[in-house]
C-alpha cells in the first residue's frame, strides 16, 4: 500500500465539495492541484467562476487566502486531526480527500488485532494507542476502501469511505471521498471528482499564489469569525463569498 501510495507524484484535478457540520449545509466547487509528498492548493469557485478562498497547505502549515478580503491567515494546526478554522475539516481530511490514499507508514507501528481475507478483500482491525482501527482492503488495487476510527476516550468516530476507483495513467484513482464525524465534532463531507490528472509534471509554481502587495497577513486562529461573518452576510442576501463551502 505504500509503494501504491507513492507512485502519485502529482494530480490536477475539479471536484465538487458538500459538506454538513454542526447544521451547516455548504457545497462548492474546487479546483485541486497536489504535488508530492505534502504540498496542496485547493481552490474554492464561488458564483460567475470568482475565487473566495484559496487553501494552501505546504507539510503541516496552512494559509488560507481570501482574495475579496485581501486577507491571508496562517498557521499551523495542533495535529493533523484538529480542524482548520473556519473550514471544520482537518489536515487529514484534506489527504485523504486529495490524494485518495492513506499517508505512507502510517499503520506501520500499530498492533494488529484482527485480520480476515476473503474474495480480493481484507479487513484489518488494529490499535494505534487508546483508538481502535479497522480497515477494508481491496488487495488487487492495494487501496483503502474504508477506513473505521473509533476513539472510546474522546467518544469519537470518524469513517472514510473511498468508491468509484479508476486507472488513471497507471495508478488507481477514487473518483468520491465519504467522511463522517460522529462525536465532539459530528458531520460529514463528501468530494466528488469531476476530472484528474495524474502525473503530468506540476511544477512547486503551479502550486503558489502570487500574492498583492498590500495583502493583510493574521493569525490562523482569526479566520473562523471572519467565516461566520460571511455566513450570516450570504443569510441575509449579501453576495455569498467563502461560506459556500461552510454553509451558507
Amino acid at each position: 500500500m505504500d509503494e501504491a501510495s507513492a507512485r502519485l507524484l502529482d494530480l490536477r484535478s475539479s471536484a465538487r465539495i458538500e459538506t454538513s457540520f454542526e447544521g451547516r449545509r455548504g457545497r462548492a466547487s474546487l479546483r485541486i492541484r497536489y504535488l508530492s509528498p505534502a504540498r496542496f492548493r485547493i481552490d474554492v469557485q464561488g458564483p460567475l467562476f470568482q475565487v473566495p478562498a484559496v487553501l494552501l497547505i505546504h507539510d503541516r502549515r496552512v494559509r488560507l487566502y481570501l482574495p475579496r478580503e485581501n486577507t491571508v491567515f496562517e498557521g499551523t494546526p495542533g495535529t493533523g486531526d484538529t480542524p482548520i478554522p473556519g473550514l471544520d475539516l482537518t489536515l487529514e481530511d484534506v489527504r485523504y480527500a486529495v490524494t485518495g490514499a492513506v499517508e505512507p507508514g502510517r499503520y506501520a507501528e500499530m498492533r494488529i488485532v484482527e485480520y480476515r481475507y476473503e474474495g480480493g478483500k481484507a479487513a484489518v482491525t488494529l490499535q494505534d494507542g487508546g483508538d481502535d482501527l479497522s480497515l477494508w482492503i481491496d488487495t488487487e488495487k492495494m487501496a483503502v476502501i474504508r477506513e473505521v476510527r473509533e476513539s472510546p476516550e474522546r467518544r469519537e468516530s470518524v469513517v472514510r469511505t473511498f468508491e468509484r476507483f479508476r486507472k488513471i495513467n497507471g495508478i488507481w484513482r477514487p473518483g468520491s471521498i465519504r467522511m463522517t464525524r460522529n462525536g465532539g465534532r459530528s458531520g460529514a463531507m463528501e468530494l466528488t471528482y469531476r476530472t484528474q490528472s495524474v502525473n503530468r509534471g506540476l511544477r512547486p509554481a503551479d502550486i503558489d499564489v502570487r500574492l498583492p502587495k498590500t495583502f493583510i497577513r493574521r493569525p490562523l486562529e482569526e479566520a473562523a469569525p471572519v467565516f461566520e461573518t460571511m455566513d450570516e452576510a450570504s443569510a441575509s442576501g449579501a453576495p455569498p463569498g467563502v461560506s459556500s463551502l461552510k454553509g451558507g
